[in-house]
């Protein structure tokens, strides 16, 4: 019986379940699941499912054991006679040593379905026959004994359906919150909006009272720093007695997707979903010292979690110890030296605030997430941190026998600043809203959300100076921060379908867009169009992403910029590529993707050391700030085989991309091999090149050991395009009649020598072609130790057109001679044969 956090299988949105049946402990209403869930809905709390949660059993039912005989053929088996309310006497032969006459039992009669598949049939056993079967506790998915069947203490007459002892029936719903309202991540926060819509009262749950014994908690809080721990509270409780929890309690964890483990572990997770404050309970005999110390790790600390994982945790990770040493990652998960087992008898409760940035960085490097962390990351509330632990105390003292000792320990923030009210303008409100509502009302709509308000002398005032009232934002709404929030709040509860008039339009007309936006969204659209899915990532990076790019130490982009005032506990460095963040979600996305290849595209910004980029006059520190040249990268992941010319098919249909970029923004640029880019595959590299020769942009299939060095096993092939170095003015157009005669096209194999540039090549063979060659392609380059040395293979298509007639065979020889005589004469070029 091992202590276990809950863990959030995944984190794609921020979600909650909500148990009506459990709901209705805190808060009433008379409505159908689905007339709430719409009313949730429409103040806000978007329900995404509505459940059925049930557990029946159909065909069990309670019997009486009339007569048990040992079985004629077998010492261990009973032949009995029960009365399960039929009529008529059934014979059943049972296996159970503690079977006997008398007894009332759980009956499963023939045609009975039973969890794990097991179907109920007539039979004989060892020649005697046996029509149903009498029910341990485990073959029905109940806790208890397996080896012995149920014993039941009741009144219920023989028939009566086990539904009637052990079945429910709940109502489970699927709610979508927005990171700002961590409040609605637990059922009583839920409660109150229900309270709100419906004019009720939220009925809080039952607290310790503080009965203690004369037992002192024997330890003492340290904490390092207040900022990242603003409060930490710590409860002691011995003479626990763990064991399994009620029945109702297993019930609502489990309407909730959480397994339950023991008295003591529920608890803390019940107290997490009812209340939405996260509590970690540590075996108080484990514990070294006296002393608990919260603080971040100075260095690197390996260390073994609750789930059995040994892990590394870096430096600056916010870490619970003891005198000994860590005990838990703040926020996130404990370890196992001191977790609660089945000889646990006395505990120390933790309940506190911790940083959300710190939580969410450990959270995530880690790839721990955890209900706990989930709700960290999104801030707790300040005083829940109390109650939370004086709910979870109480339970403790019901369910597990524990005594709460005299006294515990809060250590605070001593410069904290509490809430400032909120000063409320009913013109303002009716402003914004388009509405008619009165002071009395707006008061009496935020009361309902469960804010205090304290109406100023002139309540009523419909001026656009007067203040109305001050508000008191409770320290479950840290979302709230100015009045425009307050009037969200009111239309939220005002009903938004009852603002029937538009808010008059007091803004300003938009601008036109400008031409780098009207290219960024084309490009979007005709990426989207052609089932490439755009990434959205962060600008920030890691340390380690230069070399794991394998980029030289004199490269620019190794220099990666810090922020100077970073988000306390984010992250720090500024990208200098967009490769590494194309991996890391291909990584995170091709063990969920079925089916590949999976293709991407991104267009985003860099960040590149500072230089002078042409400016003229203007303070000096301009001239220092960071390039931030904007890219479009496009990838494709998983695409096997290889194309016409040998060339890997992811690479040939970026090739497809970059013709269709360079046709529809009316680009002039072209591929020419290359090998200087560590990042890309030797032999798969392309530069992109504008019409003067410069190159903006770069396509390869991705190194091997790059994708190694981000755990990826799968070939993936990428364009980049620095789109700020592009000439994206329109360009006039001349139109040009289409020939009506088909084309002529011809491959040419050319060994080279390597000195010699694919620009050189195309402008040479334009030249020599004549006026019936129409087009010029690269296919195909190679290099390898079967070629020449000092030689690679370029492949070149050849496009011949006329626009007077069929094109004769003859003509195009000639063309091609000529072709291949002034390659050889002017560059050494020779075909290969």
């Amino acid at each position: 019986m091992r202590e276990r956090h809950a863990l959030s299988s995944a984190i794609p949105r921020c979600a909650v379940k909500i148990s009506l049946d459990w709901l209705r402990e805190y808060v009433t209403w008379d409505d159908e699941p689905q007339v709430l869930a719409d009313k949730l809905t429409a103040a806000g709390l978007n329900v995404e499912k509505i459940e059925d949660f049930r557990r029946t059993f159909p065909g069990v039912v309670v019997a009486r054991v009339l007569e048990q005989d040992k079985h004629p053929d077998a010492d261990r088996l009973s032949v009995c006679k029960v009365d399960d309310g039929s009529g008529e006497p059934v014979p059943v032969v049972c296996g159970a040593p503690n079977v006997r006459a008398g007894l009332t039992v759980l009956f499963a009669r023939v045609g009975a379905d039973l969890p794990g598949g097991l179907k109920i049939k007539k039979s004989k056993i060892r020649g005697e026959v046996s029509q149903g079967m009498i029910c341990s506790a485990s073959e029905l998915g109940l806790d208890g004994d397996a080896s012995g069947i149920i014993e039941l203490e009741t009144d219920k007459q023989p028939g009566t359906s086990a539904d009637e002892l052990y079945g429910f029936s709940d109502t489970v719903l699927d709610i979508e919150v927005t990171p700002n309202r961590p409040d609605w991540l637990s059922h009583v926060g839920v409660a109150r909006e229900v309270a709100a819509i419906y004019g009720t009262k939220v009925s809080l749950p039952a607290c310790w009272n503080s009965a203690a014994s004369g037992e002192s908690l024997g330890f003492q809080v340290k904490v390092s720093d207040y900022s990242q721990c603003p409060r930490y509270m710590a409860f002691g409780a011995h003479g626990i007695t763990l064991g399994p929890s009620p029945e109702w309690m297993k019930r609502r964890l489990m309407a909730v997707g959480s397994r339950p483990i023991s008295n003591l572990v529920d608890i803390t997770n019940y107290v997490l979903f009812e209340l939405g404050q996260p509590l970690h309970a540590f075996d108080r005999d484990k514990l070294s010292g006296s002393l608990i110390t919260v603080g971040q790790a100075k260095e690197m600390t390996e260390v073994i979690t609750l789930d059995g994982s040994k892990r590394k945790i870096p430096s600056g990770t916010l870490m619970i110890n003891d005198q000994r040493g860590p005990i838990a990652l703040a926020g996130v998960m404990g370890l196992e030296n001191s977790e609660v087992t089945a000889s646990t008898t006395s505990v120390l409760l933790e309940s506190a605030f911790f940083d959300p940035g710190l939580v969410r960085t450990a959270s995530r490097g880690l790839g721990l997430i955890s209900e706990s962390s989930y709700r960290f990351e999104r801030g707790a509330d300040w005083e829940m941190v109390e109650k939370a632990a004086q709910r979870a105390m109480y339970l403790i003292q019901e369910l597990a026998g524990g005594v709460v000792v005299k006294d515990w320990v809060d250590r605070q923030d001593p410069d904290r600043k509490p809430f400032e009210p909120l000063p409320l303008r009913v013109w303002q409100v009716n402003r914004v809203l388009g509405t008619s509502i009165k002071a009395g009302e707006a008061a009496q709509l935020l009361q309902g959300l469960g804010l205090k308000v304290q109406p100023m002398g002139n309540s009523e005032s419909q001026s656009s100076g007067a203040v109305n009232m001050m508000v008191e934002v409770p320290s479950f709404r840290r979302d709230l921060v100015q009045e425009v929030d307050l009037i969200e709040e009111i239309s939220r509860s005002y009903g938004l379908d009852r603002i029937s008039r538009p808010t008059p339009f007091r803004g300003t007309s938009g601008g036109k867009r400008g031409r780098k936006e009207i290219v960024r969204g084309r490009l979007r659209g005709w990426l989207v169009d052609g089932g490439y899915n755009e990434l959205v990532t962060s600008s920030f990076g890691v340390g380690e992403d230069p070399q794991r790019m394998l980029l030289p130490e004199d490269d620019p982009r190794r220099q990666m910029l810090a922020v100077i005032n970073p988000r306390h506990g984010g992250d720090t460095l500024l990208r200098t590529s967009l490769l590494p963040s194309l991996l890391e979600t291909l990584r995170r996305n091709l063990n969920a993707q079925a089916a590949t290849p999976l293709r991407t595209f991104q267009i985003n910004r860099v960040y590149l050391p500072a230089r002078d980029h042409g400016r003229t006059g203007g303070r000096p520190e301009e001239k220092l700030l960071p390039a931030e040249p904007l890219q479009l990268q496009v990838g494709i992941a998983g695409m096997a085989g290889k194309a016409v010319g040998g060339l890997p098919a992811g690479l040939v249909a970026l090739k497809t991309v970059l013709r269709n970029l360079r046709q529809g923004l009316r680009l002039d640029l072209r591929l020419e091999p290359m090998d200087t880019e560590p990042w890309l595959a030797s032999g798969l590299q392309m530069a992109i090149l504008d019409s003067e020769g410069n190159r903006v942009g770069a396509m390869g299939m991705v190194a091997g050991a790059v994708l190694g060095n981000f755990d990826l096993e799968t070939s993936v092939a990428m364009a980049e395009v620095e789109l700020d170095r592009l000439d994206l003015e329109p360009k006039s157009l001349r139109y040009r009649p289409f020939s009506r005669f088909p084309a002529a096209k011809r491959d040419l194999s050319l060994l080279v020598p390597e000195g010699v540039q694919y620009r050189q090549i195309a402008e040479l063979v334009r030249e020599a072609g004549g006026p019936l060659l129409h087009q010029v392609d690269l296919f195909d380059f190679y290099s390898g130790t079967d070629l020449p040395e000092g030689r690679v293979v370029y492949g070149i298509r050849l496009k011949f057109l006329s626009d007077k007639g069929n094109l004769k065979g003859k003509a195009v020889d000639r063309a091609i001679d000529e072709v291949l005589q002034r390659l050889d004469r002017d560059l050494g070029i020779k075909p290969r044969v």
